[in-house]
């Protein structure tokens, strides 16, 4: 058998062993997820009560794992038992800055109602996917805080926290920027086009923090200087997707109208209002 052959037959072997600890992660995490944070019987809501609201939170959740998990799969380490232990690590700490981080985006984001009553009592699918948002916005934020080979827990626990703060600022601005009261539509009306839409920017603004925080670490003052300036220029960069997506992507079309104003509220506006959001940040990301 040739080296190559090796080589391949060593890398499947730990990639079996890591998905095998990254599986055991997701296990943890949503044992975490029920006992801890919603305290609620999953199998009961998912597969007898078949409520999708609580469906759309988890997938949220397990999706800002995985993204998170990617900050540690990245680095560089020697030896499998160095990174299957790495990994280990990371995973623990991703499940409670996953946990404290939907506490946030339940207690700042989501303040104007009550979360759990409304994904686990009226189904809310509206209020589902703003939870599911936030948590894939953690998990983009997480994944580069975690990251890289420079700095230390501290960095990444303070980039952490910046990103949380990023994330609430958003959902106070987002309101005033579309003129209708989102946080109503979602509770009042359940309204599912408004939440995900709202959706969509909170996962936009996590990519964009991750992005912000990618370069590696070289001190306090240079890097958060350096910090700094990406953000607030990403961000600004995002303020004219909404008028864009007026514009380009449903030439006119008021989304706001679509989202608030029908009988009936509009799904696909919310959809294509979340997707313009999501693809910019992408594309702002991919031009660092």
């Amino acid at each position: 058998m040739n080296q190559w052959m090796l080589d391949k037959l060593n890398q499947s072997g730990l990639i079996i062993l890591e998905l095998a600890v990254g599986f055991t992660v997701f296990w943890l995490g949503q044992f975490a997820y029920q006992k801890l944070f919603r305290r609620i019987q999953l199998n009961l809501e998912l597969f007898v009560k078949d409520n999708p609201a609580v469906a759309i939170a988890l997938v949220g959740y397990y999706l800002g794992i995985v993204l998170a998990l990617g900050g540690a799969l990245d680095k560089n380490l020697g030896t499998w038992q160095d990174k299957l232990l790495n990994l280990a690590s990371y995973g623990a700490t991703v499940i409670l800055l996953m946990l404290a981080g939907a506490w946030v985006a339940d207690r700042l984001i989501l303040r104007r109602f009550d979360c759990v009553r409304e994904i686990i009592q009226e189904r809310n699918v509206g209020a589902a996917a703003v939870e599911a948002g936030s948590h894939i916005a953690n998990g983009l934020i997480l994944n580069a805080a975690l990251a890289g080979d420079s700095g230390s827990w501290l960095v990444g626990f303070v980039c952490w926290l910046i990103g949380l703060a990023v994330l609430v600022l958003v959902s106070v601005v987002y309101p005033i920027v579309t003129k209708y009261d989102v946080f109503g539509e979602i509770e009042k009306r359940n309204n599912p086009a408004a939440g995900v839409a709202l959706a969509g920017l909170l996962i936009a603004t996590g990519n964009i923090v991750r992005v912000a925080f990618s370069p590696e670490f070289e001190g306090w003052v240079v890097s958060f200087s350096q910090y700094g300036l990406i953000l607030v220029f990403c961000l600004l960069s995002l303020i004219a997707i909404r008028w864009l997506a007026d514009l380009i992507l449903v030439p006119g079309v008021k989304i706001s109208d679509e989202i608030v104003n029908q009988e009936v509220p509009n799904l696909g506006a919310g959809l294509i209002e979340a997707f313009a959001y999501i693809a910019a940040s992408f594309l702002i990301a991919w031009a660092f």
